[in-house]
């Protein structure tokens, strides 16, 4: 997951405004939406999407899940290659 400024941020972004920033398709978006429990909501023109406080709350779960996961594959793979047994 990129870094993203949040003080730079808009009040609200579209849903495909949030894939573009978050360099993912819609699916992959709704499957952590989902999984956060973070819901589209519908501004006053119509247009589907998220506000900036859920957008940043998205993000950062994202953000530690991944930096979780690498780490500890990264942890997983620098024990396998100095392991002789593995």
């Amino acid at each position: 997951m990129k870094y993203i400024n949040y003080k730079e941020m808009k009040d609200f972004y579209t849903i495909d405004e949030v894939c573009r920033l978050f360099e993912m398709d819609k699916a992959q978006l709704k499957h952590y939406a989902e999984k956060y429990e973070i819901q589209p909501q519908e501004d006053q023109y119509g247009n589907w999407g998220l506000r900036k406080v859920l957008v940043r709350r998205l993000h950062n779960a994202i953000y530690k899940e991944q930096k979780n996961s690498f780490q500890l594959s990264a942890n997983n793979n620098y024990h396998r290659s100095n392991d002789p047994w593995a």
